[in-house]
């Protein structure tokens, strides 16, 4: 799963967490009306302030909150850091309701605490300090709203002073953990990429630098598994003519060149779809992907014609190459789909090699 997919699951579960909480502060909210009510602290009345302040007004503001943060956050042409401070943004606002609105509770003041961890979590240190900015602004909300209302006590006074020391601690635990998790993942960006470059390197021959049998099966078997019927698969299978006789009267060193040579020229003429192989020896595998029988026999030959015009320095005798080729159908199975390939190459050389063979439709093996 790659970085973006993480940060959007993130996102949408982060998205969830705020409903929950809406949902949930509007049902205790609700419900302690309904007890005060009983109690006869407030009367059931729509004339009743409470019910509109401290009922009504936190529920509306809430919930159009967290309808406008969904909409950002699952709107593709947002950018990421944009829905990231959205979702902050929403957890702050939902935190200042809840604290100022109820201050009588002034453990309800924690809940801007929450923005704080959300902006560690995003290892944004900006989101992070707009976070921790706004919690303290909210506090001065909260003292104010208390030195409007009844003035602020020496009890008040205390929990706000430590309700800030709280924030200000979970802020620097914000920074260390933004710091750890920015050296962590330098650390595993590079163990990766190491990974990556072993796995490549294991991968891959390492004569011709392209990619070796185990790594032409395990594609073909992915390629056929992933396959659709709008999206032709062939696949090349290539020998070098006379190979034993050029290491015979010239050498292995210049068997190698031409092996060489001949990788490159069929890389330089594959596309990002398409791959090469060193099947074994001197024999190559291509596999094509979107092209039709016909292209590829014409891409083959065009790779045949460049590569017996090359003068090699041992030799001025042209060096060619034969290939079967064969296309994919759903009624064929993965052994059958190489054999018919193998085949058709093997075609070729009794036919007089240096050629290009497309496996005819009555010859597929099944």
């Amino acid at each position: 799963m790659d970085n973006k997919t993480l940060h959007d699951r993130f996102r949408h579960q982060l998205t969830n967490v705020h409903a929950i909480t809406v949902l949930t502060v509007s049902v205790i909210e609700i419900v302690g009306y309904i007890i005060m009510v009983i109690s006869g602290v407030e009367s059931f009345s729509p004339k009743n302030a409470y019910l509109w302040y401290g009922v009504v007004f936190p529920i509306v503001v809430n919930v159009i909150t967290h309808l406008v943060a969904r909409a950002i956050g699952e709107n593709p042409k947002v950018s990421r850091k944009r829905k990231n401070k959205c979702i902050i943004t929403a957890a702050l606002i939902t935190s200042f309701v809840v604290a100022v609105i109820h201050k009588e509770y002034i453990v309800t003041s924690c809940a801007f605490i929450f923005p704080i961890v959300l902006s560690a979590m995003f290892n944004d240190r900006k989101l992070l300090n707009m976070s921790f900015a706004a919690s303290v602004f909210i506090h001065a909300c909260v003292g104010a709203a208390f030195w409007i209302e009844e003035g602020i006590t020496l009890t008040t006074g205390l929990n706000l002073l430590i309700l800030l020391g709280f924030t200000f601690v979970s802020y620097l635990c914000g920074i260390i953990s933004i710091n750890f998790s920015g050296q962590n993942y330098i650390t595993i960006e590079s163990q990766a990429e190491q990974n990556d470059k072993l796995m490549d390197d294991v991968q891959r021959d390492q004569m011709t630098g392209l990619y070796n049998h185990n790594a032409f099966t395990n594609k073909l078997d992915e390629m056929i598994k992933d396959h659709s019927a709008e999206n032709a698969l062939c696949l090349v299978m290539v020998d070098v003519d006379n190979f034993k006789k050029i290491n015979d009267t010239y050498g292995h060193d210049c068997g190698d060149t031409v092996l060489i040579h001949l990788a490159k020229t069929i890389q330089k003429h594959c596309t990002q779809n398409d791959s090469a192989y060193r099947y074994g020896g001197e024999e190559f595998a291509v596999i094509f992907l979107g092209k039709s029988t016909d292209a590829v026999c014409d891409i083959m030959q065009n790779i045949l014609d460049e590569f017996r015009s090359y003068t090699f320095a041992f030799t001025s005798s042209p060096i060619t190459f034969s290939a079967g080729v064969a296309k994919y159908t759903s009624e064929t199975t993965r052994d059958t789909f190489f054999e018919q390939a193998d085949k058709t190459l093997y075609m070729a050389k009794h036919e007089g090699k240096n050629r290009v063979l497309a496996a005819p439709k009555s010859a597929a093996v099944r």
